[in-house]
């Protein structure tokens, strides 16, 4: 699961257990013989432990002064908590943004994160990534956050269903799409489903900045006073309300997508038939691939367009690494965190299927084999990308808000009718209103 995600990201394999050290200086590392100790903490699952072992035994071969410890936590924040409750901390953290612990917003909120604007500054990463509310979190023009890949996360679907040829054709306005619904129904099929209202995230930027441009995501990201008020605002909610609705909806999604690991269930609808398209990432290739029949192959679409030949917009998700602020390694995680966007960082990532997003990133795409990432990638083609994360907060005020909760989580209610969408709206706005009202003094 992806977050999970989107992660979000992660890896597998046995790794050593590490004790940290509070210093920040690097001369006061922890040391094992003659080498300095970087220790690398990551969720386990998502991403996978294959590459991130690849990465390290490159690094070390480059740095042989490094010892890089690895090790991977399928609970990672909890034993992170009780860890940094006694002094010990990570030099690296690979752990993404939208959570359900919310655990890397929290560290931001409470600004236990290390500024890397250096680092950024050095490497070649892409400038709509690098000047992101992503990697520049506070918007104080500061880097904390580093991209470590990207995906397009669009509607997936069935292409054995869907295309040119196929029983139904591609929509490509929302009005295409609505029909489709329609004609979907009438052959007992639906037009929608989701694992969990959480893979809205990517859907909902791409909304956004369908709806109101750049400026109007950035007011959302941002929780600018009113903006669910606007015209802009209830357009998004209008198309959410539609594709939850029981006119389009898998009959069988919300029960799925809040029961464990059912939300596999939802996914296997587009696979089976059952549903036309859901919103996803690239993972769910192969986190169903011991379902996937060998003819399926799936297929990857941007949002319909709002009229014929209008632009489309596409999310895109990034996950992200970063360096706690009291890591007692940091300069060799910045060493790290450069090896990453080196050339042969890229590569190694790359040949994980893995795309970091630096400036010629399409280019190296273009040069790939014939498959999957190939061909998700070349949705950038018809399509502008749509990313942020949520700003930050201030917890000391409200330290039990969820954002993603309030956001997200009401879809279900949405979805079942226990909830208008004049009332989902109303709680946006008034959610909103509070956070405004409670920013996170950056300086």
């Amino acid at each position: 699961m992806k977050k999970l995600l989107t992660a979000s990201l992660t890896l597998a394999m046995a790794t050593t257990m590490i004790a940290g050290c509070s210093s920040n200086s690097e001369k006061d590392s922890a040391k094992e013989g003659d080498k300095r100790v970087l220790k690398f903490d990551s969720f386990s699952g998502g991403n996978g432990e294959e590459v991130f072992t690849k990465l390290a035994e490159a690094f070390e071969k480059a740095n042989p002064d490094i010892d890089v410890q690895l090790r991977f936590e399928k609970d990672l924040p909890s034993v992170l908590n009780k860890e940094n409750a006694t002094g010990q901390y990570s030099d690296i953290v690979y752990y993404n943004l939208g959570q359900p612990s919310q655990f890397t917003e929290t560290q931001l909120n409470t600004k236990q994160v290390l500024d890397i604007s250096d680092v950024v500054e050095k490497i070649d990463l892409d400038k709509s990534y690098k000047d992101s509310r992503i990697v520049q979190y506070y918007g104080d023009g500061k880097s904390y956050l580093l991209p470590l890949k990207t995906t397009p996360a669009g509607f997936f679907y069935n292409t054995e269903l869907i295309g040119e040829g196929k029983k139904y054709a591609l929509p490509t306005t929302w009005d295409e799409f609505w029909e489709l619904g329609k004609q979907a129904k009438a052959d007992g099929i639906a037009l929608f489903t989701y694992p969990t209202s959480g893979y809205f995230d990517n859907t909902m930027n791409a909304l956004l900045k369908q709806a109101g441009g750049e400026d109007f995501l950035f007011n959302v990201l941002n929780y600018k006073e009113g903006v669910w008020d606007t015209k802009e605002g209830k357009a998004v909610i209008d198309k959410i309300a539609q594709l939850v609705s029981s006119e389009n909806l898998f009959a069988d999604t919300v029960s799925n997508a809040n029961s464990g690991d059912n939300f596999t269930v939802n996914q296997q609808a587009v696979i089976d038939g059952k549903a036309l398209f859901m919103p996803n990432g690239d993972w769910v290739v192969n986190e169903m691939a011991k379902t996937t029949p060998e003819d399926f192959h799936w297929g990857l679409m941007p949002l319909p367009a709002d009229e014929k030949d209008g632009e489309r917009f596409v999310g895109s998700m990034t996950e992200q690494i970063w360096i706690p602020a009291q890591a007692a390694n940091p300069d060799d995680a910045k060493k790290f965190l450069e090896f990453i966007y080196s050339d042969e960082g890229v590569k190694i990532m790359q040949e994980s299927g893995n795309i970091v997003p630096t400036t010629d990133m399409m280019d190296r795409v273009s040069k790939m084999d014939d498959g999957y990432t190939k061909e998700f990638f070349s949705i950038y083609e018809n399509a502008t990308p749509a990313f942020g994360a949520f700003g930050a907060y201030n917890t000391n005020n409200l330290p039990d808000f969820d954002v993603k909760a309030t956001l997200f989580g009401q879809i279900d209610d949405l979805a079942t009718g226990k909830i208008s969408k004049e009332d989902y709206q109303k709680s946006l706005s008034e959610a909103w209103k509070t956070l405004a009202a409670n920013p996170l003094e950056t300086k």
